[in-house]
Formats: C-alpha cells, sequence, structure tokens
C-alpha cells in the first residue's frame, strides 16, 4: 500500500510538472508576442493567429494522439512532447518574419502541447487512480496555473536581461530540462509494478466497472449526447480564458498602463486558477459534478462582466482576471474527471482526444477573434460581455448531463 501510494504520486507530480511547460505556452504568449510585434510589425488580428495555429492543429492532432496514446508508453511520448517544446521555443528565436512563427506553433508547440498536457495527463492518471481521481486531476491540473504563474515572472526576466531571441533559447532549454525530469518519473500503468490504482489491495470497484466496458467505437462517442454538453460546457469558458489571457498584455496597454505591469495580472490569473484546482482536489470526489460545473460557469461569467469595465482601471482589471482565473479554474479538470465515468478507462484517451478535438476547434477562433473585435471597435468590451451571457446560457445544459460511470 505505501509502495503504490508513493509511486501513485509521483505520477500526479510528475504530471503537475508537464501541465507546468504545457500550461505557460497560451498563458504567456501575451508576453512572448510583445517582442514579435516590435520585430515582425503585424496587426493584433495577425498577432494572435499564432494561438489559432496551435489550437487548430492541436483540434486535428488530438483525436488520432488520443488513440495512439491508450497503445504506446506514456513515458516516451511525454519525454517526446517535452522536447519538442523546448525546440519550440529555440527555434522562434531563429525566425525572420512571422509566418516562420507560425509555422513553429503548427509543427512544433501543437504536437507537445497534446504530448505533455491535459490529453496525456488524464491517460495516465485514469490507470493510477479511481476513487481518488478527482483529488489527482486536481493536484495535477493544478500545475498549469503553476506555469501560468511562475512562467509569467521567468519569461519577463529573460527579457529583461537578454535580448528577446537569447531569451526565448533559455527559455527552451529550461523548459527541455524540466519535461526531460517529470518524464522520468512516470510509470506507464500500476501493473508494471505489481500494483494496483489508488494504492489498493485489489483493483477498486470503480475502476473494475471502467475496465469491464467494452470498447465503443468513435462514432459511439460522438453520438452519446454527454458528450457534446460536456465539450460544449468546457469550450465556453476555456475558450474565453484564453481569448482573455492572449490578449490581456495589448488590452492593459490599451488602458495607458506599462507592459511590465501585465505580467502580474497574468500571475493573478494563474494564482487563483490554481487555487480554484486545488478546491477542485478537495471537493470533487465529495460534491457532485453538476454543482461545481454551475459554480464554475456563474463565477467564470461574473469575471466576464468585470472586464467589460477595463476602462475603469488596473484594478478593475485584476478583479476581473481574478473572478476568471478563480471560476474558470474550476472548470479546468473537469473533462478529465468525466471522461473516464462515461467511457470507461480502456479508451480514455480515445474520448479525451475526440473532446479535445472538438474543444479546440471551439478554441480556435478566440485569441484572433479578440484581436478583430479591437481592430473594429477599439474595444475588448464587446467580446467578454459575449461570452459572459454564453456562460450564463450555459448553465441551461448542465442539469441534462447523465454520467454513465458513477
Amino acid at each position: 500500500m505505501a509502495v503504490s501510494f508513493a509511486v501513485g504520486w509521483r505520477q500526479i507530480l510528475a504530471s503537475f510538472m508537464m501541465l507546468a511547460a504545457t500550461g505557460m505556452i497560451a498563458a504567456t504568449y501575451s508576453l512572448v508576442a510583445v517582442p514579435l510585434a516590435e520585430e515582425f510589425q503585424p496587426t493584433r488580428t495577425v498577432l494572435m493567429l499564432s494561438m489559432t495555429v496551435l489550437s487548430g492543429t492541436c483540434a486535428v492532432l488530438a483525436p488520432f494522439l488520443g488513440t495512439l496514446l491508450d497503445k504506446i508508453s506514456l513515458r516516451h511520448a511525454m519525454l517526446a512532447g517535452g522536447l519538442m517544446l523546448g525546440a519550440g521555443y529555440a527555434t522562434l528565436s531563429l525566425c525572420t518574419t512571422f509566418n516562420q512563427v507560425l509555422l513553429v506553433f503548427g509543427v512544433l508547440m501543437a504536437p507537445a502541447n497534446l504530448l505533455t498536457g491535459p490529453l496525456a495527463v488524464t491517460v495516465l492518471l485514469s490507470r493510477w487512480f479511481a476513487e481518488r481521481r478527482g483529488r489527482a486531476v486536481g493536484f495535477a491540473v493544478a500545475g498549469i496555473s503553476a506555469g501560468g504563474f511562475c512562467f509569467p515572472l521567468v519569461i519577463q526576466a529573460l527579457l529583461n536581461h537578454f535580448p528577446w531571441r537569447e531569451a526565448y533559447q533559455w527559455l527552451g532549454l529550461i523548459l527541455a530540462g524540466l519535461t526531460a525530469a517529470a518524464a522520468a518519473m512516470v510509470v506507464n500503468h500500476p501493473s508494471q509494478r505489481g500494483l494496483h490504482p489508488d494504492g489498493a489491495a485489489e483493483a477498486p470497484a470503480m475502476a473494475q466497472a471502467e475496465m469491464a466496458r467494452a470498447p465503443v467505437s468513435p462514432r459511439q462517442v460522438l453520438a452519446n449526447p454527454a458528450f457534446w454538453m460536456i465539450a460544449g460546457t468546457v469550450a465556453v469558458v476555456t475558450a474565453g480564458m484564453k481569448g482573455m489571457i492572449t490578449n490581456l498584455a495589448p488590452m492593459v496597454m490599451d488602458t495607458g498602463i506599462d507592459v511590465a505591469r501585465a505580467a502580474p495580472l497574468i500571475s493573478v490569473f494563474a494564482g487563483c486558477s490554481f487555487l480554484a484546482k486545488l478546491s477542485f482536489a478537495a471537493m470533487s470526489d465529495r460534491m457532485g459534478p453538476k454543482l461545481l460545473m454551475n459554480l464554475a460557469l456563474g463565477g467564470f461569467a461574473s469575471g466576464m462582466i468585470c472586464l467589460t469595465q477595463a476602462e475603469n482601471g488596473y484594478w478593475v482589471i485584476a478583479l476581473g482576471v481574478a473572478l476568471t482565473g478563480l471560476f474558470g479554474g474550476l472548470m479546468v479538470p473537469m473533462e478529465s474527471y468525466l471522461a473516464p465515468r462515461v467511457f470507461g478507462q480502456r479508451v480514455v484517451g480515445k474520448a479525451m482526444g475526440m473532446l479535445s478535438g472538438v474543444i479546440l476547434v471551439a478554441m480556435l477562433s478566440t485569441p484572433p477573434l479578440f484581436g478583430l473585435i479591437f481592430d473594429l471597435t477599439g474595444s475588448y468590451t464587446g467580446i467578454f460581455w459575449t461570452f459572459g451571457g454564453l456562460a450564463l446560457a450555459t448553465l441551461l445544459v448542465v442539469p441534462a448531463i447523465r454520467l454513465q460511470v458513477d
């Protein structure tokens, strides 16, 4: 029991570290984008296309990589993804046109985002935890916020001390080292150590039920109404958060505030999201997921509405960012928490890949859409009202979600 518990917690730590590296891609883009904008002079809309390329490529790759992760070594896949992530930032330093920047995000960043991100982590933790899965997922997914909290400060420090190209080379080296250390701790399945999920003497009832379910086809996954309800609910929150955080530094600058003060706001967002994910870890195995989803949607809507008043100053922006991070952060682990219960552990990679693909399609347009709305209106107010309203409307969907594995 003690050995299984210790090895299981090492999988959570490895997942936390991987997600810290992956989570910083979108969370820090508004800082990364500033030197790129100064160097290549794209419009605000084009500048945000990097996030669209990232999400679009991930959406295409996610179903295929998800199915693959059910079959191959997760350790090797995560190591490959981490090295690609580090190489991606190092390669940015060599770009001479903005088209090359977009290519880097499509060819290196996107597969790295999947192989080190929630898709791979969900497959790993669904094998190691069953009855305690909510706690495990909550602690691991908090790594996204930890990365979003720490890496803006790291990036700003690097940019303060080095030219931007050299700074991104150092950033790539840091990320490659972090992810390689995490991959070294990964054990693909408890059975490789003669262990069972949750540190139990035998496989827990939930794990047995999930493994007993017959594998389902992609068509059967898509035919399940719960699939679309989960995907739509999560997509509204994650797409809104991504659009906000990737445009945060330019939005702050538009209000007359120095760009250096944007980095602490990103850390506020990440810190609140971190607290939310720890709260998810504490509450998810005791409370119903629908109650948590309602709380997340209502709070996220309040954050979006607060950001419609950004022209009133830095502290109004900080409050909106904090509310968005706090309540939006409760929604982020939901996809990983629900997928094994609905579809079974044997095909969780396939199901997560398809869920991620649909959600990423929804996220494709948000970073440049935020930029486009600004280019057309001179303000982000309209897009914040839109996402606040969508979140409130989505509250009507939550009661209809039916979970198949309880």
